[in-house]
């Protein structure tokens, strides 16, 4: 796949599912790679970069938007936030 810039619209799916659960989701994590144009593997690394912003896992290094995405959203109750991530 051809290199993706990540929007805070992305960001936001991303971060629903990390704090929320794929369980909770309107859409899978390959539905949400393919609603935004990447890999599941890239799903997967952007999920690790919010857990390396929780200080979790070994990745040591992530996205300053995900950085962002996490300190404006990450404290919304999960209805909310799924409104902003998936549109309902």
């Amino acid at each position: 796949m051809p290199n993706h810039t990540w929007t805070l619209e992305d960001d936001l799916k991303v971060l629903f599912i990390h704090l929320y659960g794929v369980e909770n989701a309107p859409l899978s994590k390959q539905e949400v790679a393919d609603e935004i144009g990447v890999s599941l593997g890239s799903v997967s690394y952007r999920l690790g970069n919010f857990k390396a912003i929780e200080g979790q896992g070994s990745a040591t290094h992530y996205a300053q938007l995900s950085n962002d995405v996490y300190r404006q959203y990450s404290g919304l109750p999960m209805q909310q936030l799924r409104e902003l991530a998936f549109g309902e």
